[in-house]
């Protein structure tokens, strides 16, 4: 059963999409956050196409857009404090929507970002987190992001699909666009402080082989873990991009992250 609607977050309607699984199903549900300029579907439907697979593994499912994306109100100003307390609220949604006892967090890019954040500052029952091409910011990694991210578009141009689409009026140039002003502006987006977690769980951190952000957003976030006593583990994709746009890194990122929660989350049914 899907249920779509709006929720409030500090004044603002949100939009959402929470699917319960019919029959036996999890007792955690998984809550997807999306990048910076994005929307509930995710890059490329990565969050569709995932959560109907959570959901066909029973896992009840929670998409939503962040103030000032998709069809969420407010304006979208790059204000994290902001951003942490939509997660809150869709967090509270989600438990009233499918009565689920326990959150994953499956965050990519910023929302990877921002749910680790609001494991420091929301009160939440998070089971643990996925954590998609989390980054942070020394200046460097940032700096090459606008060229990074139109590499990457320049890049699909070699996939006859993909170029059928865009011959076709199919891809929406004015995400691409709003895509690549976020990485413009991405140098001071990401801070990197020494956080106290609340959210006592284990996390997975996910990067492509051809991110630049690996090694230094690698590096930050498995050492908070560390500092907060959380396990963390860290998967990377061979030659895969930032937002991993090929259908075959998708379907790995899914294998890793199904395998890592039967053996690390558990499989608890209701």
């Amino acid at each position: 059963m899907t249920d779509t609607g709006f929720f409030k977050s500090a004044g603002e309607s949100l939009s959402y999409s929470c699917t319960v699984p019919h029959g036996g199903r999890k007792a955690q549900g998984v809550l997807f956050v999306h990048a910076g300029g994005g929307n509930r579907l995710g890059p490329h439907r990565m969050f569709v196409e995932f959560a109907r697979k959570f959901n066909e593994l029973g896992y009840p499912t929670f998409r939503f857009d962040l103030t000032g994306c998709g069809d969420s109100t407010g304006t979208e100003d790059g204000d994290a404090q902001g951003e942490i307390r939509d997660v809150g609220a869709a967090a509270d949604t989600f438990a009233r929507c499918a009565a689920v006892e326990k959150l994953i967090l499956f965050g990519i890019s910023r929302g990877a970002w921002i749910s680790f954040l609001a494991m420091a500052q929301e009160e939440m029952s998070v089971a643990g987190a996925v954590l998609l091409s989390a980054p942070v910011s020394d200046g460097k990694a940032a700096a090459q992001a606008f060229v990074n991210r139109a590499k990457e578009y320049v890049c699909k141009l070699g996939d006859a699909k993909y170029l059928r689409k865009l011959l076709g009026g199919k891809v929406n140039l004015r995400q691409i666009g709003r895509t690549l002003l976020h990485a413009a502006n991405s140098s001071q987006r990401y801070e990197s402080p020494n956080i106290s977690m609340k959210s006592k769980c284990p996390v997975l951190l996910i990067y492509g082989g051809n991110d630049p952000i690996v090694k230094e957003s690698r590096a930050y976030y498995t050492g908070r873990c560390e500092e907060n006593g959380l396990s963390s583990g860290c998967r990377v994709i061979e030659n895969a991009n930032h937002s991993f746009f090929h259908y075959k890194w998708k379907e790995q990122i899914f294998d890793i992250t199904r395998g890592w929660l039967e053996s690390t989350i558990g499989t608890n049914e209701k």
